[in-house]
């Protein structure tokens, strides 16, 4: 067995010291070069899965700049701590429309909008994932996922369980008709609890994002997120 001076890579006899947890968290608190919240994302078709860095069928967290994804599996364990209504325009690529007001025209137009014409809506959910340790939003935005989304109703702190939420396993189902297939998301209860030590926010972090995420905008919002499509989100 060769030893470690014998390793090509090897230049330093004497052993660096370890950088620390502690120096990497904070590597990845600072090098984060956008303030979007990343969103985990159910993969079925598009850009990700024709360029393969991802297959069909599993749940991803695109990655900023929109060429890349990060493959969080087929099935992942996350914990709900709020949500909100929103619609998204995405078909003028300069002047994307995000609302959150159920009772604006806004709103309602792009509710109303026919399928495939690039206006998305439903329930939007601050999520913590249990394998990363971070928060993510979870948007149903289709008729699959608002199908699916009522079952996390019992998960959410509410009055009933004192405000303290439970974790939810998220699977993927495969549909077939006759002439589409595609996958859906199943919502079902985690019986596993999450290991406070492998969590990478604060609760003093979570706090402030659970402000931000209940208090949108009023006025329609221009983002620069992008969905499966590689279109701006």
């Amino acid at each position: 067995m060769s030893k470690p001076e014998d390793n090509a890579l090897t230049i330093f006899k004497s052993a660096l010291p370890a950088v620390s947890d502690d120096q990497l968290d904070t590597l990845e608190e600072v090098a984060q070069s956008s303030d979007f919240l990343p969103r985990i994302q159910l993969i079925t078709k598009g850009q990700y899965v024709d360029t393969g860095k991802i297959a069909p069928g599993r749940w991803g967290v695109p990655l900023v700049g929109g060429e890349e994804i990060e493959d969080l599996g087929e099935k992942i364990d996350v914990i709900p701590f709020c949500f909100r209504a929103k619609a998204i325009d995405v078909n003028d690529k300069e002047n994307i429309i995000t609302v959150y007001d159920t009772k604006s025209e806004e709103f309602a137009r792009i509710k109303a909008a026919p399928k495939n014409t690039g206006c998305m809506w439903g329930p939007s959910f601050l999520v913590l994932e249990r394998s990363t340790g971070k928060l993510y939003e979870l948007f149903f935005s289709n008729k699959s996922g608002r199908n699916e989304a009522g079952k996390m109703r019992p998960f959410l702190p509410t009055e009933e369980n004192g405000g303290v939420p439970s974790p939810v396993t998220l699977k993927i189902r495969y549909v077939k008709k006759e002439k589409y297939a595609w996958h859906v998301p199943v919502i079902t209860k985690c019986s596993e609890p999450f290991d406070p030590t492998k969590v990478k926010i604060t609760d003093e972090q979570l706090m402030a994002e659970r402000e931000k995420f209940l208090n949108p905008p009023a006025a329609p919002e221009k983002v620069e997120e992008k969905d499966d499509d590689g279109r701006a989100r």
